[in-house]
């Protein structure tokens, strides 16, 4: 008697269906957070409320550690930001990737 096949999921083939897209917002690793935080700082700068609830990094500021290390020049300002609840943060990291220094 012959082994039965193992059957393999329809549009899955190798590698590249057990691993998440990076740019996946269901994608918590932290180096999927980094990229999706690194791919909009190139385009626009993010408070830590927008982060978290358009990008789902829950950390950002760890992250941001992160993309300094790795030479991206991230600069932090203070400003103060509504959540989307009307409630009004203080102190509230606003990250602008500054040009000319990413790798």
């Amino acid at each position: 008697m012959s082994r039965p096949q193992k059957r393999q999921r329809p549009g899955r083939t190798g590698r590249q269906g057990k691993t998440k897209k990076l740019s996946s917002l269901n994608n918590t690793t932290t180096g999927a957070q980094r990229h999706r935080l690194l791919a909009h700082l190139k385009c626009k700068a993010i408070d830590t409320i927008t982060a978290r609830r358009d990008l789902n990094v829950m950390h950002p500021a760890m992250r941001v550690k992160e993309l300094r290390e790795a030479g991206h020049p991230i600069v932090t300002v203070r400003i103060s930001r509504a959540d989307t609840e009307g409630r009004q943060h203080h102190n509230v990291a606003l990250y602008t990737l500054m040009s000319g220094g990413s790798r």
